[in-house]
């Protein structure tokens, strides 16, 4: 007997496996009131059987749609945080925007406060503050944009400095914290005269040629005298820091902190004088 059902297992396992699904179908197609013992017997014995195969069938579905769910938040988390960042750099980019159209436009409009020059806008494109050398600015205009030797160079705060070197498109600004910077101003409150020059790295210069007996105090404001025939008169230079009177001497001193951050300037303007109809040249100004 068991050697027979060991010869023909496969046929009885695919008659099981065919006629209990049928047997359990045929159950439960019946009304209650028309199922037989067998029926009954068949229901109750598969029942458990059943209810594993559905819990199966359920958690599997449950499992996989789950799965689904998550690769579809997962890609849509993934599409929201590329979104994100490109918005955010749009939003740096346009309040960086917005920042160099106010800087523009204010220079743009103290430029125009000069009726008696024509400003030639350009851009900062290298900056060279070396200790031992030249404090050198340079930006995107030249010869052929009309800009010269020893042109006054300015921004929205004041004065920078003056053109040092030019080529056709391009130019260095000695900047007014180089040692080779000296310029002519007058303390707006007083009125009294003396020069800031520079002291060889970015950050405060140094008052001079203030004489003791001037009214001269900290916080003072200086603007350019226009006596030195390179700015005209009335730009801002700087603040008046530290005024230290010697006990004899000719002068007092004082530390300027100057008008214009060098370290910060995008945009400047390069201030071209208009001759008058008629007029004569304007005397070349001294260069170093």
């Amino acid at each position: 007997m068991f050697a027979l059902l060991k010869r023909y297992r496969e046929v009885v396992v695919v008659v099981v496996v065919a006629v209990i699904p049928l047997g359990i179908f045929l159950a439960h197609a019946r009304h209650p009131g028309d199922r037989t013992a067998l029926d009954r017997f068949v229901l109750t014995a598969t029942s458990p059987i059943e209810k594993g195969v559905d819990w199966a069938i359920t958690g599997v579905m449950e499992t996989w749609q789950r799965y689904v769910w998550l690769r579809g938040t997962e890609r849509r988390a993934r599409e929201l945080s590329r979104e994100v960042n490109e918005l955010r750099a749009e939003n740096a980019a346009l309040v960086q925007l917005r920042a160099e159209n106010e800087r523009l436009s204010r220079l743009l409009a103290f430029a125009r406060s000069r009726p008696e020059h024509r400003a030639v806008g350009a851009r900062v494109i290298g900056t060279r503050m070396d200790p031992k050398g030249l404090q050198l600015v340079t930006i995107d205009r030249g010869s052929d944009d009309g800009v010269r030797r020893m042109m006054p160079v300015v921004t929205t705060g004041g004065v920078l400095g003056r053109i040092h070197t030019l080529g056709a498109h391009s130019a260095d600004v000695l900047v007014l914290s180089d040692r080779n910077s000296s310029i002519a101003a007058r303390v707006e409150r007083s009125r009294a005269r003396a020069n800031v020059r520079g002291l060889g790295a970015p950050g405060p210069c140094k008052l001079e040629y203030a004489l003791r007996s001037d009214d001269l105090i900290e916080g003072d404001e200086l603007v350019t005298s226009g006596t030195d025939g390179v700015f005209p008169h009335g730009l801002p230079v700087g603040q008046v820091t530290r005024v230290k009177r010697g006990g004899h001497g000719l002068y007092q001193a004082a530390e300027v902190l100057p008008a214009v951050d060098v370290n910060r300037v995008e945009e400047v303007a390069v201030l071209v004088a208009i001759e008058a109809p008629g007029a004569a040249p304007a005397a070349k100004a001294a260069e170093p």
